[in-house]
């Protein structure tokens, strides 16, 4: 399949259409439809947050066997040169016409890509919704305004100052994407994972609990840069949560 592609005036930043076939596309959105769970994220973070509110996370150990992950880690391969990327972030988010976005970097210092597909079908010229690039100083300067299209996709480093926009004050739907945030290797996105799984931060450090750090360390010392073992010891921990959840939620039915 042909696809047509624009590298921007900007540091590793792309836009895409004709990435995906319509029937994966519409296959995606039904199925995010389907599966997600929204939550309302509220949090600072300093200010460093995109101030998304309204995200649903996905599980990359369940996405990497999905088609559209290939057809994302072929595109990547090919626009980079580098065929080891991985998913560390998976999620679907809805902005309205009212939420106020924040300028911000996905990552620093760090060699990494954030995929942003638009899923929008309703889409129309003037209804903005689309995404901004600024200057990595100057947030005066816009370098580019990608436009939102049912199917394009907007890659980009990590590093680049961005922003969501939300729809026109006249929309009564969302803003919908389909994000996945990739790191280098298979070893460095599922670590980001797990540290984050289990209330660490990026370097593995805890500012109240060091029993956390010392068996995070020693995890790293068994895995010995092994993305699947240190993805075998993400599973368990997920699974046993997932179990845990299951087990409130019915002890808290039993109760009612």
């Amino acid at each position: 399949k042909q696809w047509y592609q624009r590298r921007v005036a900007i540091t590793a930043g792309y836009v895409i259409d004709g990435l995906f076939s319509d029937q994966l596309l519409h296959g995606l959105r039904d199925h995010l439809y389907l599966n997600s769970l929204y939550y309302y994220d509220d949090s600072d973070d300093k200010g460093e947050t995109d101030n998304v509110q309204w995200i649903s996370g996905h599980r990359t150990v369940e996405f990497v066997k999905s088609e559209v992950w290939g057809v994302v880690s072929r595109a990547l391969a090919q626009l980079t040169g580098v065929d080891t990327w991985y998913p560390y972030d998976v999620s679907a988010n809805l902005n309205r016409a009212w939420d106020h976005t924040r300028i911000h970097k996905d990552c620093y210092d760090k060699d990494e890509y954030t995929f942003l597909l638009y899923l929008n079908p309703e889409i129309k010229p003037g209804d903005l919704a689309g995404t901004v690039w600024y200057d990595q100083t100057d947030f005066s300067h816009i370098v580019m305004s990608v436009a939102n299209k049912f199917g394009r996709v907007a890659l980009f480093h990590c590093e680049i100052q961005h922003s969501a926009r939300p729809p026109q004050a006249y929309a009564t739907w969302a803003r919908y994407t389909f994000a996945v945030k990739v790191a280098r290797s298979k070893y460095d996105a599922v670590r980001r994972e797990l540290v984050e799984a289990v209330g660490l931060s990026e370097d593995g450090l805890s500012d109240d609990d060091e029993d956390l750090e010392m068996w995070y360390k020693k995890l790293v010392k068994e895995v010995k840069g092994d993305g699947d073992a240190m993805e075998a010891k993400l599973k368990e921990i997920q699974n046993t949560r997932a179990a845990e959840s299951m087990k409130a939620l019915q002890d808290a039915i039993r109760s009612t």
